[in-house]
């Protein structure tokens, strides 16, 4: 009985209200001279009459009439719970005073007069201010009003218009703290490059060679973390914004963790690694290289509050329709009230609850966060407390949904670098529908490599960078570039790599030969160098090359994606122009062999393909007694591409003799 006397209460409310508003447009309506308060049997509504009042019952916003007298006409549900009134005051001709409601709640009560009087005083304009306000669910309150003029133009009254505008002011004082960090933190290494580049110039002869080297690899460290700031910067606010390129391909999970993981116990002695796997880990859709850096991200923060060393534990489970992982220390732990703020650019934690780390930039966490969340994933911590360690967790959808599937395999184009010579700030499409051009850039000075790098990805290019052999045709065989920068590196020289590269790739090249060598840039373009740039180069030259090497590049894709075809056996889908492989419609990401080895056997589905043989198409004749090279790719492509690996359906083992790829129907 008195839930019904309630709910009976409640909808004669809400008829008043209605009444009340539909009272006073038909007021405003004709110009009359009707009361404000009058009685809803004076008027006949219209319906546009009934659904405007309607629509003012529904807004988010409070909505607030007043007459000349700035007395009450009507106003909303929204209204009276931002002033704190009960719904019975707000009625007709009510006695409630809006600006005293406004200065009761205000934060700073001086100030909300001054600006209030303003608002009052003004009547016949329309103006807003912001209120702070205090004991209150909302924080920042805008009131907007506005004159209301009947049809001669006379004033009827005022419009109170109350918008809780509390995210849009702690989102700009975000903003604000976020740049103010930014500033703090890009000051320090600038700071000492400063210092060390005035010290050396003024007064260099007072320094021996030492110490002028000191300040130099002073200089040269502050530089290469200067950048790194900025990089981590520029990933952040891409990731936020939705602009950030994700490259989704299906990832061996468990691969990618163990090469982490090796390498951290290289880079960590002094702490130990466990990695554990549930038995089967399916292949997760993601972008490998972001994904791996968040990766590395969290570990590093592992490894730095963890400064006595201490083992540092890796778990994955699937579970349902996620993937989970947690990367758990045993360092110094995370108070509890700092949980819910480690994931905000720049934060860290104070120096007592961190003494003895080594101190980051505050970015990485915000990263992690960032390109996980990309990913329509999620992301935490957990910590017991001071002293006892911390574990980070996140998780990543087991299958690619909305945007994220959308943001897949489509008719890339090269970049606007092939096309123009703007810089990478100029306008055009997003990051998401546009291929980077990807450049591999092959140099052993660290100087040169960093300028050149900076120069190309200020373009708008992907540069990978190799300074030893090994390190070179590892990364061509994860990604076929689009371009090489090819100078001599540590253990081999430019013309022998050249000759190397040539037995098997096409990629286009651009030497960077040693000014007073001719002889030497001879050989190179004999050996097969498309271009040729004699250090020390002109920066504009060389970006110059590099862009029209780049619109040849994409022109020959263009004409060579006219001719080519899709191949297409069972589920498994071979994309020539795009140089891409899918699976039940999802991506796999393939190395730069794997997809030689697969499109070499598509190319000849159906019949056999002998182990010579295929050494020779995919590795060379020198491989042609390298058998065992075809059996590791081809147990590595059965991996990614067959449902069953130990039941190959696509790559069908012929004994003794070699493989073939299988005809199947779609």
């Amino acid at each position: 009985m008195e839930r019904a006397a309630r709910d009976g209460a409640d909808m004669a409310s809400v008829d008043r209200r209605s009444a009340e508003y539909m009272t006073f447009l038909a007021c405003t309506a004709s110009d009359a001279s009707l009361p404000w308060a009058s009685t809803t049997s004076a008027l006949m509504p219209s319906t546009a009459q009934a659904i405007l009042a309607a629509v003012a019952e529904n807004l988010h916003s409070g909505l607030l009439l007043l007459n000349q007298h700035e007395r009450l006409a009507c106003a909303n549900r929204r209204a009276g719970e931002l002033l704190g009134c009960e719904a019975h005051e707000l009625v007709g001709e009510s006695t409630v005073d809006v600006r005293a409601r406004l200065l009761a709640r205000a934060a700073d009560p001086q100030r909300a007069r001054e600006a209030l009087d303003r608002l009052w005083e003004r009547s016949e304009q329309e103006m807003s201010t912001d209120l702070a306000l205090v004991d209150a669910a909302v924080r920042w309150l805008r009131v907007h009003s506005f004159p209301i003029h009947g049809a001669e133009g006379r004033l009827l009254g005022r419009g109170l218009l109350l918008e809780d505008i509390t995210l849009e002011r702690e989102a700009a004082q975000a903003r604000s703290e976020a740049l103010a960090l930014a500033a703090h933190e890009l000051k320090t290494p600038l700071a000492i490059i400063k210092g060390c580049a005035t010290t050396l110039l003024g007064s260099s002869r007072r320094w021996d060679a030492a110490v002028q080297r000191e300040m130099l690899e002073m200089i040269d460290a502050q530089a290469d973390r200067l950048y790194e700031i900025l990089n981590t910067l520029v990933d952040v606010w891409r990731l936020d914004s939705g602009t950030q390129t994700l490259h989704l391909a299906q990832v061996q999970f468990e691969e990618l963790l163990r090469r982490l993981v090796e390498q951290r116990e290289r880079s960590a002695p002094g702490h130990r690694f466990i990695l554990r796997l549930p038995p089967s880990l399916p292949p997760v859709p993601c972008d490998p290289l972001r994904i791996e850096q968040a990766l590395n991200h969290l570990l590093d923060n592992a490894v730095r509050y963890s400064p006595g060393g201490g083992t540092i534990r890796l778990e994955v489970e699937a579970e349902g329709a996620e993937l989970r992982v947690s990367i758990t220390d045993q360092g110094l732990g995370i108070p509890r009230e700092h949980l819910e703020h480690i994931f905000q650019r720049f934060y860290r934690l104070p120096r007592e609850e961190a003494e003895g780390e080594e101190e980051g930039s505050g970015l990485g966490l915000a990263v992690a966060r960032a390109t996980i969340e990309a990913h329509g994933g999620r992301i935490w911590a957990d910590s017991p407390g001071p002293g006892q360690g911390a574990t980070f967790s996140f998780t990543l959808p087991l299958q690619a949904t909305g945007e994220l599937a959308a943001a897949g395999p489509t008719a890339e184009t090269l970049p606007a670098l092939a096309s123009a010579s703007a810089p990478a700030h100029s306008q055009g499409p997003t990051l998401r529908r546009e291929r980077l051009a990807s450049v591999l850039l092959a140099e052993q000075d660290a100087r040169i490599a960093r300028y050149l790098r900076a120069h190309l990805e200020e373009q708008g290019c992907q540069v990978q960078l190799a300074t030893h052999s090994a390190q070179f045709f590892r990364l061509l065989d994860l990604q076929e570039p689009d371009l090489i920068l090819l100078a001599d590196l540590s253990d081999i020289t430019a013309l022998e790599l050249l000759r190397r590269l040539r037995e098997f790739a096409e990629t286009p090249v651009i030497a960077l030969c040693t000014a007073g060598h001719e002889e030497e840039g001879v050989r190179l373009l004999d050996a097969g160098a498309d271009d040729l740039v004699y250090k020390p180069f002109h920066l504009r030259e060389l970006l110059a090359r590099v862009r029209c090497r780049l619109r040849r590049r994409g022109r020959e894709s263009a004409a060579e994606a006219r001719y080519q075809r899709v191949f297409r056996t069972g589920d498994l889908v071979i994309d020539y122009a795009q140089h891409q492989v899918f699976v039940n419609g999802q991506p796999v990401q393939l190395s730069r062999t794997e997809y030689r080895l697969l499109s070499t056997l598509a190319q000849h589905a159906g019949m056999v393909m002998t182990h010579e043989l295929l050494l020779e198409k995919v590795w060379g004749p020198e491989y042609s007694r390298e058998i065992d090279f075809v059996w590791v790719y081809i147990c590595r492509l059965r991996r990614k591409i067959e449902p069953d690996p130990r039941h190959p359906r696509y790559i069908l083992t012929v004994p003794d003799v070699g493989y073939k790829l299988a005809r199947l129907s779609g």
